[in-house]
This record gives structure tokens, C-alpha cells and sequence, in this order.
């Protein structure tokens, strides 16, 4: 993605609501406000609040179902949609098209909530968005022969199967198939995390600090790293009993993502919270996989692993990028953005060493290192939400569309 860092500012504050006319602004708003409120939602079920609806999960399995299949796909989807204009120069969806997508989206938030409608109903009206997100996606791509980016459809594609997948598995009472499923997409969107990190995170990294750096790239590694994570991907969740493989297979992805992570380093970008929050982010995920490689011998590190992955990779990358794609493509200066990204950031750091790691201490109850670390997360998303609110409605200062 092309983004400009320089930008004039001009005179007049721009006026009118540009909310529908580019895939990030409705997507990044309301991600980053259900980041709040399922995780709200969620935390209040844990101190005994009952839901009347519900009806097609049990409350782990929306709050998992929701961060990878709502918070997540609605974050890729905004990513790709404002990405695939730039790969192409073709405009992507605006307007009322965006509205039906972003509003399908919403309306399946909703639905879980309403007693008496079907599990199959609530399925159906779930797959609506990840179908459209497809043929959106899609249309461009195919127009112009961009074949490079065909895994991008075939990715979300994916993902939509998985998420159909795993409602059949929770209506036919394969709860244990349902796990796996979610498991698997976990996995797969920290591949396609993975893939775009080799894009841009380097790019991203020498373009956003003060004194340009050239990162180091390991092109091998790069073409190692897909198949080292379907691997890992596919050990993890279909043959975890075999132990040393996922320890080899963990170890190695740990190897060559901590390379790649060390390539792009250096020391200036720790003074830029648009380039750290990457890097740390890119961190967890290194440290999630040397968690699998103690959950394949200590089966209760599993679930610390994967909220390794969830809050600290997938939650700060995501949260990074948000601000990043949302501040550049507004035609606002990156290397002055809002000072309170190093609060928000931080607080989501905060989250997940008290998610993942405190527990190992065992000093503080788990259940209250759940509450706080998930209040963590509200106040940090909910506070990047407030701040670029009038970012994502206004039109770009630029004056350019967009």
C-alpha cells in the first residue's frame, strides 16, 4: 500500500461525512467499537449477567467465534477493500454497496441476541457478510488480471468455509470439531497476518522512523514461512498428540518469524508508536509459537498460547494498522499521529502479559487477571475508537476522495 507520509494541511477544515466512501472507514469504525463491546459483553457473562439470546453457542464459543469471525474478518475486510484500490487502481465498493456489506455484518452481531431465531437462521444470516466481502473483493482483482493477489480470495474464501464449518459443527453437536475450526482460523488469519507483514512491515519500518534504515530481507525465508505455518497449523489442531512433531514444527516457525522479526529492527523505532506497535505485535507472535512449543508437553499452555496469538499478535497488529491505514489514507501526516496511540498500545501490551503471562506466577487469581486484562482491552480500543471517530467520518484534509 502506497502511502504518502508528507502532506500539506490546508487551510479549512474539511467538511461533509465521508464515512461510506472507502472500505476502512465503516469497517476500522465499527471493528474497533465491537472490540469493546463483545469484550464488555463478554466480561459481564463472567461475573454472572445472563443473556436471554445466545441461543446457537455456549458463551466461549461466541466470545471466540466473535473475535475471529466478526472483529477479525470485519478488520481484513476494511484492509482489503481500501489495499485492492492501490494493487489496482480500480475503485473498490462505496457508498450503498459498502453499506449493505457493513450492514449485513451488523445485523448478524445483532441477531445472536434475539430468542426464538433458529441456529440455522443465525448461520445463514452470518455467511451473508463473508460472501459479499468475496465477490467485493473479488470483482476488482479479476478485472484488471491481478493474480497476484488471488490468495487474498482464496483466503477469505477460506475463512468463510471455516466460519460455515463451524456452525454446522455447533448446530450437529460436534463441539469438539467447532474448537478445531476455530483453531484453524485462528491460524489461517495469522498466516494471511504473516503475508502482509512480508509486504509492508519493513517498508512501513525504514518509511516511519526519522533517519531512513534499509531492513534486512531473507527472500528464502519468506517463501518458507506459508508452508511452515499450514504445517504448524495443521499438527496443531489435527495432530497435537504427536508431540515432537508439533515441538520441531513450533520451534521451527519460532527460528525463521524471529529472523524475519530481527531483520526489520532498529534501535529508532521505539520512538514511533505507528512502527513499535508492529514489532511488538510481530514479537507475540513469536512468542505464541514458542508457547505451542510448551503446550505439546503441558497441555493446559494451550489456551495462554492462543490468547498469546489473540490479544497480543492479532490485537496489536490489527489495532496498529487500523491507526496507520486510517491516518495515511486520510492525507494525514504518519510521523505526527494522535499521542494517545503509545496509551492505547501500551494498555493492549498490558492485556497480554496479564492474560498469558502473569498466570504462570499464579500470584493473582485467573479469573481476576481475565477481568482486568479484557478491561484492558475495552479502554484501549475504546479509546483509539473515540479519536478516530471524526478521522473516519470526515473527508480527507487532502481534499482528495478517498
Amino acid at each position: 500500500m502506497n502511502i504518502q507520509l508528507n502532506q500539506t494541511k490546508p487551510q479549512l477544515e474539511p467538511k461533509g461525512f465521508a464515512l461510506w466512501q472507502l472500505g476502512f472507514r465503516p469497517c476500522f469504525m465499527f471493528a474497533s467499537l465491537y472490540a469493546v463491546v463483545s469484550m464488555v459483553l463478554w466480561l459481564l457473562v463472567q461475573q454472572g449477567w445472563y443473556f436471554p439470546g445466545l441461543n446457537h453457542y455456549t458463551i466461549n464459543f461466541w466470545h471466540a467465534h466473535e473475535m475471529i469471525f466478526a472483529y477479525g474478518l470485519l478488520v481484513i475486510g476494511g484492509f482489503l477493500l481500501t489495499a485492492i484500490k492501490n494493487w489496482t487502481g480500480v475503485q473498490t465498493i462505496q457508498g450503498k454497496g459498502l453499506m449493505l456489506l457493513v450492514g449485513s455484518w451488523l445485523v448478524s452481531r445483532v441477531a445472536v441476541f434475539i430468542p426464538g431465531v433458529s441456529p440455522v437462521l443465525l448461520a445463514v444470516i452470518d455467511m451473508i457478510y463473508p460472501l459479499l466481502l468475496i465477490i467485493y473483493i473479488a470483482k476488482p482483482l479479476i478485472a484488471v488480471g491481478n493474480k497476484r493477489n488471488y490468495v487474498m480470495i482464496a483466503m477469505v474464501s477460506t475463512l468463510a468455509l471455516l466460519n460455515a464449518g463451524f456452525h454446522w459443527a455447533v448446530i450437529s453437536g460436534k463441539l469438539v470439531l467447532a474448537s478445531q475450526l476455530l483453531l484453524l482460523a485462528l491460524m489461517l488469519v495469522l498466516l494471511l497476518i504473516s503475508l502482509m507483514a512480508g509486504r509492508i512491515f519493513a517498508m512501513f519500518s525504514q518509511n516511519g522512523v526519522e533517519q531512513r534504515y534499509q531492513a534486512k530481507l531473507f527472500p528464502k525465508i519468506e517463501l518458507l514461512l506459508p508452508f511452515t505455518m499450514i504445517l504448524l497449523a495443521v499438527s496443531w489442531v489435527f495432530f497435537a498428540q504427536y508431540k515432537w512433531l508439533l515441538c520441531v514444527v513450533s520451534i521451527l516457525n519460532v527460528v525463521l518469524h524471529g529472523v524475519r522479526l530481527y531483520g526489520w529492527y532498529n534501535v529508532q523505532i521505539w520512538q514511533k508508536p505507528l512502527v513499535w506497535v508492529l514489532h511488538v505485535g510481530y514479537g507475540f507472535l513469536v512468542l505464541g509459537f514458542a508457547f505451542v512449543v510448551v503446550s505439546a508437553f503441558v497441555p493446559a499452555i494451550k489456551f495462554l498460547a492462543i490468547h498469546v496469538f489473540t490479544v497480543g499478535a492479532f490485537g496489536l497488529i490489527t489495532l496498529g494498522m487500523m491507526a496507520r491505514v486510517s491516518y495515511g489514507h486520510t492525507g494525514r501526516n504518519l510521523h505526527q499521529p494522535p499521542k494517545i496511540l503509545g496509551f492505547c498500545f501500551a494498555l493492549l501490551v498490558l492485556s497480554t502479559l496479564l492474560r498469558v503471562l502473569i498466570p504462570l506466577f499464579n500470584v493473582i487469581p485467573y479469573s481476576q487477571l481475565i477481568l482486568i486484562s479484557g478491561l484492558f482491552w475495552a479502554v484501549a480500543f475504546g479509546a483509539f475508537a473515540c479519536r478516530y471517530l471524526p478521522i473516519w467520518i470526515k473527508p480527507r484534509i487532502d481534499g482528495k476522495p478517498g
